[in-house]
């Protein structure tokens, strides 16, 4: 299979690498492709040459795209065009290869891939896994996978030090406040970090959208209240609000704000996970 045999290639670059000075091959020295790898897309992505002209759609694949040292090959669009727009945008930028956020319409990837004939990548973003895979995957089409393999592994690490240190800890319950009371479940990236972090989302899988019911919340009565740096939440303001003060979490002060920056599938999740972790488990560092 095209995806192992060029993991094992990579791995054998790697061990070299860590002999001497020897550069990392790119591009084309590097023999995988043609390479085919799959995303969170329906169809897999598949290349038969390393891409030159790189569009990435997204925070996510900006931030890997980048810590790949591919800066020269991206071509930044405005991705936060919609519709036929946003393909135009695509379409003047002539790119070989669009990799795109897993929240990206798809039927904007569609339009773009047939304007363009470029090939197209979903990065799987929903969960650690998921974005230590997504990196392995566009290191691979991009003709980086070492460089891949070394940032994927770095957040392995983090998890493994992190279970370690948290073992024999009690899970702490937590509401993620991403805005208005809004929050995610736990198969998002967010709801996955908490998980990892020792926690539980009261939240469930999969809650409905709006504003969460406050007397759920209240009934539910998490040990820590987690707000995203952008949602404008403080402590003060809900020590000010009727129900929100009678939570455990607001009396103590169990309240944590994790920056929104973190809480992109990119290669900084080890560290949002370390903070998420602080936030859940303050005693364990």
């Amino acid at each position: 299979m095209r995806v192992a045999a060029a993991l094992g290639a990579a791995a054998l670059l790697l061990a070299g690498t860590a002999c001497g000075e020897r550069k990392e091959p790119t591009g084309t020295k590097v023999p995988i492709y043609p390479v085919t790898v799959q995303g969170a897309g329906e169809r897999p992505t598949i290349l038969r040459a390393a891409p030159h002209r790189i569009v990435p759609l997204g925070p996510g694949p900006r931030r890997i795209l980048k810590a790949l040292g591919l800066q020269k090959r991206m071509i930044t669009v405005n991705d936060e065009l919609v519709g036929l727009p946003l393909v135009g945008a695509i379409r003047r930028a002539h790119p070989d290869l669009i990799v795109a956020s897993e929240d990206a319409d798809p039927l904007d990837l569609a339009r773009a891939s047939s304007a363009t004939h470029a090939a197209i990548y979903v990065e799987p973003g929903e969960s650690l896994e998921g974005v230590e895979r997504g990196i392995d995957d566009i290191g691979l089409l991009a003709g980086r996978p070492v460089a891949a393999r070394r940032l994927s592994a770095a957040i392995a690490r983090t998890r493994r030090r992190l279970a370690a240190r948290l073992s024999g800890y009690p899970q702490a319950t937590a509401f993620i406040d991403v805005g208005g009371f809004g929050t995610v479940g736990s198969r998002t990236l967010l709801g996955d970090l908490v998980v990892e972090a020792g926690g539980k989302d009261i939240a469930g899988p999969a809650p409905e959208q709006g504003p969460f019911p406050l007397r759920d919340l209240v009934k539910a009565n998490p040990d820590v209240y987690l707000a995203i740096s952008d949602s404008g939440t403080t402590l003060a303001s809900l020590r000010q609000n009727r129900l929100t003060k009678r939570l455990t979490a607001v009396r103590k002060g169990r309240f944590g704000v994790l920056p929104a920056r973190f809480v992109v599938p990119g290669p900084g999740v080890g560290s949002a996970l370390v903070e998420v972790a602080k936030i859940l488990h303050p005693d364990a560092f």
